[in-house]
């Protein structure tokens, strides 16, 4: 059965649902306010706050904050590789959770694929460390054309 046949074509470029789509592409997104200038602070600092005491079977795990940004950098970029359309543009820890900002390529369900990088970035977290790390939170900041 075709695309066509269950009720949209076979190439949502030429959907005229699209247009709101496409418009909005061209149109500026306002960032929450201060999100952009936290993210930049901690990855041009790093500073080295407090180790981090992740919840573990055999007792809590302690991670240096930069050990743990600079893993949930390299398995988020690796996972979004996986994650058709998606790629990272930073990863920061604010207020003891990983803030992950992505961009997707038009035409990408931006929440669906937010929320399987979200998914697999915890599960992929949780397995290198043994141990439960701090909430993720996958935001989507950009859309570029394909």
């Amino acid at each position: 059965m075709t695309e066509e046949a269950i009720g949209g074509p076979a190439d949502p470029e030429r959907d005229p649902r699209w247009a709101l789509v496409r418009a909005a592409a061209h149109r500026r997104v306002a960032t929450p306010p201060g999100l952009v200038d936290r993210v930049l602070r901690s990855l041009a600092v790093e500073r080295e706050g407090p180790p981090l005491s992740l919840p573990a079977e055999d007792g809590p795990l302690s991670v240096s904050q930069a050990a743990l940004l600079r893993l949930a950098r390299t398995v988020a970029t690796d996972q979004a590789e996986d994650v058709d359309g998606v790629t990272v543009s930073a990863v920061a820890l604010e207020d003891g959770e990983l803030q992950v900002l992505t961009t997707v390529r038009l035409g990408t369900a931006a929440g669906e694929a937010a929320r399987t990088l979200q998914r697999r970035l915890t599960d992929e977290l949780t397995r290198l460390l043994r141990a439960r790390p701090p909430v993720v939170n996958v935001h989507v900041i950009d859309v570029q054309p394909r």
